[in-house]
Parts: structure tokens; C-alpha cells; sequence
């Protein structure tokens, strides 16, 4: 999507489905944004499932960035999933801060 200009915005382990056979899809499209033509797109509305520390502040934040922030909490939900159906998981390998 980014490479077409386009940001989700939203970002969730609420957003992604499965058929659990390694298929997945990201939905609810319903704040993605077209940022075609925009040197330096920047968004403020802090109305999303993760919201960025940024935003929560009520900075300005390129709404690019904030996909990343949604995908990496994304995998930090998936890990604490995880590791509550194995114990073996890395996120107890993991530092405290990041748990």
C-alpha cells in the first residue's frame, strides 16, 4: 500500500484475519488515506486502535510512520499471543521494557 501512496492508518491485531493455513489479510480500510502528490503528508487525529505516542501528545506525525508503529504493535500482540499457548516463545526471552 505505501508504495502506492496510500496509508491503512489502522493498523491491528483487530484488523487481520486468517484461514490459519499461513493466508492473512488486512481489513477495514475505513480511515486509509491516498497521500498521491504530498512531499510531506502529516496527520493529527489520534482516532485509530494503536495511536503513537505522538499523537497521543497531540503532535503531528507522518501518517506512514504510524503504519509502522500499528505493524510493530501488531507483532508484539501476536508474540504475547503466542507465548501464552507456548510457554517456550521468545517473548520470554525478550528485555522486561519490551514485554
Amino acid at each position: 500500500m505505501h508504495a502506492h501512496h496510500i496509508a491503512h492508518l489502522d493498523i491491528s491485531i483487530r484488523n487481520i484475519l486468517t484461514d490459519y493455513k499461513g493466508h492473512y489479510a488486512c481489513i477495514d480500510y475505513e480511515l486509509s488515506r491516498s497521500y498521491e502528490n504530498v512531499p510531506n503528508p502529516r496527520i493529527h487525529c489520534p482516532r485509530r486502535t494503536e495511536v503513537p505516542p505522538e499523537l497521543e501528545r497531540g503532535e503531528a506525525s507522518d501518517p506512514f510512520k504510524v503504519d509502522v508503529y500499528g505493524l510493530g504493535m501488531l507483532i508484539l500482540h501476536a508474540m504475547e499471543v503466542s507465548s501464552r499457548l507456548r510457554p517456550d516463545s521468545l517473548l520470554h526471552s525478550m528485555p522486561y521494557a519490551f514485554r
